[in-house]
């Protein structure tokens, strides 16, 4: 199992620190020169639209916040780590889970501006990262990808569907391992455990993002069905539709938007 570097793992520890400085996050980041630059490229994608160049990584993190670049660098870890070797299945690709990854994240923020949800980097971060286990399962097991998926094709279910119903370990409780020992926040974790059953959160605290999570994967899954590994398109949780006060035209809304910022989110999926 891959596991995060010096500077990835440094990274993600000072941004949950409350004092720490931007000097300081800048300093850790310029120790990896490939990844400075590879974050530097991201931070003048077409998806963040700034109205002038970034030319150094202090400004970067200045302009963009320390959770982004902290999102930045864990995108580029990510697809090192686990996306740019070819799988030894062909029933699942790489590329496209990606993609569903990066879309999903790039739907929190569609899903977050619609409800009026301020943390939008904590929820980008758990679209990155929500069905992780699936490309860990995939890596180290493609006979078992291979049954989930050959089951949910032919019973027309959804991956997380198929998973119950060979009553195998999920792909949930292996990306919730995953962010339980890189160290994320609470509700990061949270997020990631019950972005197929939200139902199940009994912390109100936890509510809006597990919320979020949930709707953005749908979303993605909406965009692109098959990426994820589905072959039914997941349905809306009814507490979290009535939660978060939607109705047809607001999700309507929300599933365009996505569609449109996932077209600038070129850099992002071509890393």
């Amino acid at each position: 199992m891959p596991t995060p570097n010096f500077v990835v793992s440094k990274v993600m520890e000072l941004v949950s620190q409350p004092n720490v400085s931007a000097s300081e996050l800048t300093e850790v980041i310029e120790k990896d020169p490939n990844l400075t630059v590879r974050v530097m490229k991201l931070a003048n994608s077409a998806y963040y639209g700034l109205p002038q160049k970034i030319s150094t990584l202090s400004y970067a993190v200045m302009i963009l916040g320390f959770k982004t670049v902290r999102n930045l660098v864990t995108s580029i870890y990510m697809h090192d780590a686990f996306f740019s070797s070819k799988l030894k299945t062909d029933k699942i690709s790489a590329d496209k889970m990606w993609w569903h990854l990066i879309a999903t994240a790039v739907a929190t923020e569609s899903v977050s501006n619609a409800v009026g949800y301020i943390n939008k980097e904590e929820t980008f971060l758990v679209g990155m990262i929500h069905d992780l286990g699936k490309m860990v399962m995939a890596k180290l097991f493609p006979s078992y990808t291979d049954a989930i998926i050959e089951l949910a094709s032919k019973a027309s279910l959804t991956y997380f569907e198929a998973e119950q119903k060979l009553e195998l370990p999920d792909h949930v409780s292996i990306a919730r391992h995953l962010v339980e020992k890189w160290g994320f926040p609470e509700e990061i974790r949270a997020a990631v455990a019950f972005h197929h059953e939200p139902e199940k959160v009994e912390d109100e605290n936890m509510k809006d993002i597990v919320y979020i999570s949930h709707t953005a994967d749908i979303v993605a899954n909406i965009l692109d069905p098959h990426a994820a590994g589905n072959y039914d398109i997941p349905t809306i949780n009814k507490k979290v539709w009535s939660y978060l006060k939607f109705d047809g035209p607001t999700f309507l809304s929300i599933t365009r938007e996505a569609r449109g910022m996932t077209r600038k989110a070129t850099e992002f999926f071509n890393l």
